[in-house]
């Protein structure tokens, strides 16, 4: 009937619900992360080894760049304790994974 009424030469569209555009966005965007180094992907599977278990709930591995492994860290209180545990992180990293080169370490305060 509607489609003699409001001469319509295709069906009417089927009813959807309404959704915002941040809705919308908020899918889209969640598809777009970053890629991660293959060399991360393998310190992430050992990061609760290589600092224990405490520490590898408040901390990962975010990346490397220019032989720097850049640690994510989600509050700043385990900064410190982090610094303390520097120096023999580092020489587990490169006495364990070597071709990865990596020569300091570096954190970053990245809430989750």
């Amino acid at each position: 009937m509607d489609r003699v009424r409001f001469h319509m030469d295709h069906p009417p569209a089927p009813q959807r619900d309404v959704k915002s555009v941040g809705d919308i966005l908020k899918d889209v965007v969640s598809g777009f992360e970053q890629p991660v180094q293959e060399s991360v992907l393998i310190l992430r599977e050992s990061w609760a080894k290589l600092v224990g278990a405490q520490i590898a709930q408040h901390s990962e591995p975010g990346f490397i760049k220019e032989n720097a492994l850049h640690i994510f860290v989600d509050h700043p209180g385990w900064m410190p304790e982090l610094e303390r545990h520097k120096r023999g992180l580092l020489m587990k990293l490169q006495s364990s994974y070597r071709e990865m080169r990596i020569r300091q370490i570096r954190f970053i305060l990245q809430h989750k």
